[in-house]
């Protein structure tokens, strides 16, 4: 949620109703989030706004910086190269768009690794000589282990 605001992407009211949701669904509770996620369509912005400053006000939750925002959003797209190997080389370059705007932090570089070989695969000479199974099975195991790597920390 925070990276779209963030990065000025379209942020819609039903996200906010999304965040909300997700916040219930993680054991948090406030009176502001329950009225949130309670909210239904037609949605005025300015309310669902209000709404989500007052649960993250009564959550005592501090809007985090751009960085943290930003390896959460990973996590997130790692998370979606799990769910849908069919998307997973299109997401590690969403993956990487990101780690350039916090730039390039060493604990992400096999992402940018991983990149070099996609491109290789589509667009060079294939000189790491991976099939298409092979690309998939690196870019699931690296998504495995920056969530493995997220819970330890």
């Amino acid at each position: 949620m925070f990276y779209k605001i963030y990065q000025n992407q379209n942020v819609k009211a039903v996200d906010y109703i999304n965040w909300a949701f997700s916040m219930l669904e993680n054991n948090c509770s406030s009176f502001s989030l329950n009225i949130l996620s309670s909210l239904r369509e037609p949605l005025n912005i300015f309310e669902v706004e209000d709404y989500f400053g007052r649960a993250l006000s009564e959550l005592e939750l501090q809007e985090p910086s751009y960085e943290e925002c930003a390896r959460y959003y990973i996590l997130h797209l790692s998370e979606k190269i799990l769910q849908d190997k069919n998307n997973a080389v299109d997401i590690v370059y969403d993956i990487n768009t990101v780690i350039r705007d916090i730039d390039y932090p060493e604990d992400l570089e096999e992402w940018f690794i991983i990149s070099d070989m996609i491109d290789e695969f589509h667009y060079g000479g294939n000189n790491f000589k991976l099939t298409k199974d092979e690309l998939i099975a690196t870019i699931m195991n690296e998504a495995k282990s920056q969530l493995k790597n997220n819970k330890k920390n």
